[in-house]
């Protein structure tokens, strides 16, 4: 889609530089090759903007336009509010089908699909070997692999938590994007799995485990074989890499990363992203070293 198509769709906005984007999305998000348009009202967030290589458009003021050299590089829309109007281009954009499109179920033959589970009637697929306990139920969007296990009482594909405030008004953003789960992945009872919201897509990677009563949020990346314990909750956005494990109760902010073969403690709570074979501890997490230092000290 081209800049130049969104006055088609919204009249409040004027178009100074015309250019091609994929999907829209967060500027602090991690894309593969996708050409991205994301909003600039606040310029302490342009230093992100700039270093992320898939931003091809924004959505800004005049003001900051004038301030700043960023035409010669990006697409511009001017608006008056450039949140707002992002997000009302994507719930237009995710009525039309922007970010992908409905398509009828696709479920293998060799799956085991409970008769008292429930399963959306478009745009899910199952894949071989696949189990569907009772009580499981599967939104639109989701796309399971191979040899998936997934235990009764789970949701999967469900709508991430996005809400604008406009006034006195808090509106919902529409969810866009879907949840790939891969081969072998396991997701114990009561689980709940939210889709990408800004058209990206919520993927737990080959071999991940989830235990009971997690809670996975919209366009978060879990890579492989990373074991999620009893109670985790992870916020939007999260990215976590390969051989991690996370402990009973953990809670992870939203936008963290954090690095392969990471360990958090029960009860943490992470709220700066983690290193590479970094264990963390605590309210708010630190190195866990640091953490049974200072709780020695205290008592």
């Amino acid at each position: 889609m081209r800049v130049s198509d969104v006055k088609k769709l919204l009249s409040n906005i004027e178009v100074k530089k015309d250019a091609e984007f994929d999907l829209l999305g967060m500027a602090t998000t991690v894309y593969s090759e996708e050409k991205v348009l994301t909003f600039l009202s606040d310029i302490k967030y342009i230093k992100a903007i700039l270093e992320n290589r898939n931003i091809n458009a924004i959505i800004t003021t005049d003001e900051i336009v004038k301030n700043y050299e960023i035409t010669n590089r990006f697409g511009i829309i001017l608006s008056i509010e450039p949140k707002k109007t992002f997000y009302e281009l994507h719930n237009i954009l995710v009525d039309r089908e922007f970010y992908w499109r409905n398509h009828e179920n696709k479920l293998a033959k060799s799956a085991i699909i409970s008769k008292d589970s429930i399963i959306g009637g478009h745009s899910i697929e199952i894949g071989e070997n696949s189990i569907i306990e009772p009580g499981v139920i599967i939104h639109p969007g989701t796309i399971i692999k191979n040899n998936v296990i997934i235990r009764s009482g789970s949701q999967i594909g469900t709508n991430g938590f996005q809400f604008l405030e406009k006034g006195s008004v808090v509106l919902p953003v529409k969810t866009g994007g879907r949840v790939i789960i891969e081969d072998n992945v396991e997701i114990q009872h009561n689980c709940c799995i939210d889709r990408g919201v800004l058209g990206g897509n919520t993927v737990l990677k080959e071999y991940v485990k989830l235990d009971n009563f997690v809670h996975v949020a919209h366009d978060d990346i879990i890579g492989e074989r990373t074991l999620i314990t009893a109670g985790v909750k992870l916020a939007g956005r999260v990215i976590i890499g390969t051989d991690c494990w996370l402990g009973v109760n953990s809670t992870v902010t939203n936008g963290i990363m954090i690095g392969n073969n990471c360990k958090t403690t029960l009860g943490s709570v992470v709220t700066k992203s983690v290193p590479d074979n970094s264990t963390v501890s605590g309210n708010f997490a630190i190195d866990h070293k640091r953490f049974i230092e200072f709780i020695k000290s205290i008592r």
